[in-house]
């Protein structure tokens, strides 16, 4: 647990810089995602312009600095899923395991719940126990698993899909 206190709150335009970098440290050192190459400011405003509104995107901030965020996007495309989305995390690596992932995911879920989604999937690499735990702990069901459909790290990488019913 941290001992400063901890802030989650709507992500802004400004936050842009702090979750490029999480984003691509994720990128270069995790199986969080399947993204192999780092992304460009451009690509991170690209992304930042898909959230607001339906699919909210909050941000964790502690002494000023933001150390993660998270995020529901559509599942899928097709309507038949548009009461479906998919939840991202991610947590500066010095952030890690001290409870920023707890409160960015409560904040997540109260929201789609608010906004009458039906249900939340995740969809974590198998190896990506932390993801797993902290996902268990808001009640994630693993509901499906993939044999090594994502290649990273020069290893084939199996996927679980977790879901939380609202």
């Amino acid at each position: 647990m941290l001992s400063s206190e901890v802030i989650v709150r709507d992500a802004s335009r400004e936050d842009l810089p702090a979750f490029l970098e999480i984003y691509n440290d994720a990128i270069l050192n995790l199986t969080a995602t399947f993204d192999i190459v780092t992304q460009s400011m451009q690509e991170r405003e690209d992304w930042f312009r898909q959230h607001g509104g339906r699919y909210p995107l909050v941000a964790a901030e502690v002494e000023g600095h933001v150390v993660g965020y998270c995020s529901i996007s559509p599942y899928s495309k097709k309507a038949g899923y548009a009461s479906t989305v998919e939840l991202s995390i991610y947590v500066q690596r010095d952030y890690r395991r001290k409870s920023i992932g707890k409160l960015l995911m409560k904040e997540i879920i109260e929201r789609a719940r608010e906004l009458g989604y039906h249900a939340i999937i995740s969809i974590i690499a198998g190896d990506n126990q932390a993801s797993v735990e902290i996902h268990k702990k808001f009640g994630f069901e693993l509901v499906g698993h993939l044999r090594q459909v994502g290649y990273k790290f020069s290893k084939w990488q199996d996927v679980d899909y977790y879901e939380l019913p609202l």
